[in-house]
């Protein structure tokens, strides 16, 4: 289910095998089950609004309203995580250039000084590079997700398949 107002997608098999909603407490306090066929309606998480199954036309426009916006959301998700992974690689790129200076030359082979400055900045900037690339990599996966999920949703109601 897809709450009409935000556009969250709502699993409702998971709420309910954490708690059923056919089964209530009366005044008593005793649990009680409600008949299978009464309407049952859900709590969106993000905005508070009520999610119910039978979605009239102006609640369906509305709900083409929030997708295309977490489309948007979705988009620029993706474009913030390219950005950060390039500017992850190129600080890499950099990381790796400091590490190579920070060899000394001592006669015949080549040694690694940890001493030394460049090999200082070459730590710094590969654990920058290292933090900008995991979060690049994360946003661009949460990009690329949510555009499928809402460019799937959209197509459904252009099409007028979709069913709540």
């Amino acid at each position: 289910m897809y709450c009409c107002h935000c556009g969250k997608y709502i699993n409702e098999h998971k709420l309910e095998q954490k708690n059923s909603s056919l089964v209530i407490k009366d005044e008593n306090g005793e649990l009680q089950e409600v008949n299978s066929d009464a309407p049952v309606n859900y709590v969106c998480p993000q905005c508070g609004h009520l999610v119910h199954a039978d979605a009239s036309n102006e609640e369906l426009k509305s709900l083409s309203q929030a997708a295309h916006s977490q489309l948007q959301r979705g988009a620029n998700s993706f474009a913030r995580g390219m950005a950060l992974n390039l500017i992850g690689i190129i600080i890499a790129i950099l990381a790796f250039s400091f590490f190579l200076l920070s060899f000394q030359s001592d006669g015949g082979g080549k040694t690694l000084n940890p001493s030394k400055s460049t090999f200082l900045i070459f730590i710094v900037l590969a654990s920058v590079a290292v933090i900008l690339l995991g979060f690049g990599i994360y946003f661009t996966i949460v990009g690329i997700s949510k555009k499928q999920v809402y460019t799937k949703l959209l197509k459904d109601l252009n099409n007028k398949t979709f069913v709540q």
